[in-house]
């Protein structure tokens, strides 16, 4: 089995709201740039070296995204898709709360899991919802 972590997790991992004990143990981790780019564009750098310790000791295996898209996509971290999942997906995410400006890096991670049979692992009830409705297999962590 394999998790594709979304960045909320470290997120709450750092924070003390989740244990590492918590994730499965039963699989791999996966992430893909989406998650270390999010990390590196924390603000705070005392908080952004905390969640790459907090990332590395996951140990996620990196899996490029599925998708590419301008000024988000790695090219060397990305698939060249057809962009109708990841629309979809991300026309779910628009619609259901109200255009966030990251739903384009959810809607990346939740394609992740969905076209490789993943789990995904959030914290976030939106990304949960949307994933859920197109067949992905999703642990929430509600905190």
């Amino acid at each position: 089995m394999k998790y594709v972590v979304d960045t909320n997790v470290f997120n709450k991992l750092l924070d003390g709201k989740l244990e590492l004990t918590s994730l499965p143990s039963d699989g791999e981790f996966v992430a893909t740039h989406i998650q270390v780019d999010e990390i590196n564009n924390t603000s705070n750098p005392e908080r952004r070296s905390r969640l790459q310790s907090q990332f590395a000791s996951v140990a996620p295996t990196m899996e490029p995204t599925e998708s590419m898209v301008l000024d988000v996509s790695r090219w060397d971290s990305c698939k060249w898709g057809d962009g109708v999942t990841l629309s979809v997906i991300k026309s779910d995410l628009d619609a259901l709360n109200g255009s966030k400006a990251n739903n384009i890096h959810d809607a990346l991670i939740a394609e992740v899991a969905l076209k490789n049979g993943f789990v995904l692992l959030t914290c976030d009830r939106d990304l949960d919802e949307v994933a859920r409705k197109h067949g992905v297999k999703v642990h929430h962590y509600a905190t």
